[in-house]
């Protein structure tokens, strides 16, 4: 799993509310503990190197209250997880949690799976979320672009921008709107959409799902669900790989607002960004950079420059094999 982490479902939840809070940080780990997802590991540093214990939450829950830009929270090898909680990044922010796919091979860890989700949903208060393979979400957000890096243009998968508040980033097997979404389409209109169950939250919210299980992905009557739910919700709120430039209509942002098709899935590179993404793009220092976190799920690198302190992350297909070593 921690090799590839290509065999994972994910769970992705978009949140204005802030999460720094320590009792947020303890409601999260306790919803975590009581399904069955027992950390070993946490972190702010990617491989996580604090060993949990129940003695150690305190720490746990001390380096939540600090708010880093990404913590770690996992237990790896089979059957491993790995939440990801990005607490000081810019509105709204995001909370992945992704489990090896094998979990959903047992029938009643599907149910499981939608309460635990209901849990998590009902803590951080999303305005979208949704749960998804990681090949079907790659499948639908990926494509493979020429990028120019200095004078070499390489084949690099781009990941699009599926950010919520420009338009919702595609139809999966759980999708969850929130109160906003529910009055963007209007909860008349989401409750007679197609699906294979729906579900009303207790905040007005609503849950469509379109297949039993997420594993059900490829199935042609997945598919056409997913097709019809489309359809239904209309084309031009839903994110298309096939024309990223499109204007898509969402109940956060102007219409005349368009996405940029190379802003990772969690963060934005900076406008300053030259052309040697290992520069810092704030005062362009090459030499004292401190490599700072690695996101296996979403193959992102985050730096430090040592010489301004500024930080960006970089999606990793668009760094080239390079034998620098960073400052720790």
């Amino acid at each position: 799993m921690e090799a590839s982490w290509e065999y994972v479902v994910a769970l992705d939840f978009w949140t204005f509310q802030d999460c720094g809070d320590k009792e947020v940080g303890r409601k999260f780990l306790d919803i975590l503990q009581r399904f069955g997802f027992n950390p070993r590991k946490f972190g702010d540093e990617d491989p996580p190197r604090h060993n949990f214990e129940v003695r150690s939450s305190e720490d746990l829950l001390k380096l939540w209250a600090e708010r880093p830009g990404q913590l770690i929270i996992e237990r790896l090898g089979r059957m491993g997880f790995q939440a990801l909680v990005h607490l000081s990044n810019p509105m709204p922010i995001l909370i992945t949690f992704a489990v090896h796919d094998e979990y959903f091979q047992r029938e009643e860890n599907l149910g499981r799976f939608l309460e635990f989700s209901e849990e998590l949903y009902g803590l951080t208060k999303p305005f979208y979320g949704e749960v998804s393979h990681k090949k079907d979400w790659d499948d639908k957000t990926v494509v493979i672009t020429p990028v120019k890096i200095g004078d070499r243009t390489v084949k690099a998968e781009t990941h699009l921008s599926p950010q919520p508040t420009k338009g919702i980033p595609g139809i999966f097997w759980a999708n969850f709107f929130g109160p906003t979404f529910v009055d963007f389409y209007s909860k008349a209109k989401l409750e007679n959409a197609p699906g294979y169950s729906k579900k009303e939250l207790p905040d007005g919210g609503l849950l469509i799902l379109t297949s039993k299980s997420p594993l059900d992905y490829p199935r042609p009557e997945t598919k056409k669900v997913e097709r019809d739910l489309l359809e239904h919700l209309g084309k031009d709120t839903v994110l298309d790989k096939t024309a990223p430039d499109r204007t898509i209509r969402s109940p956060y942002q102007n219409h005349d607002k368009k996405i940029d098709p190379l802003i990772a899935k969690h963060s934005a590179l900076g406008s300053s960004m030259s052309s040697n993404l290992w520069s810092c793009p704030e005062c362009g220092e090459q030499n004292r950079i401190a490599e700072v976190s690695r996101d296996r799920v979403n193959s992102l690198v985050s730096f430090r420059c040592l010489n301004c302190e500024a930080r960006w992350t970089v999606h990793t297909a668009l760094l080239t094999t390079s034998s620098k070593r960073f400052q720790k």
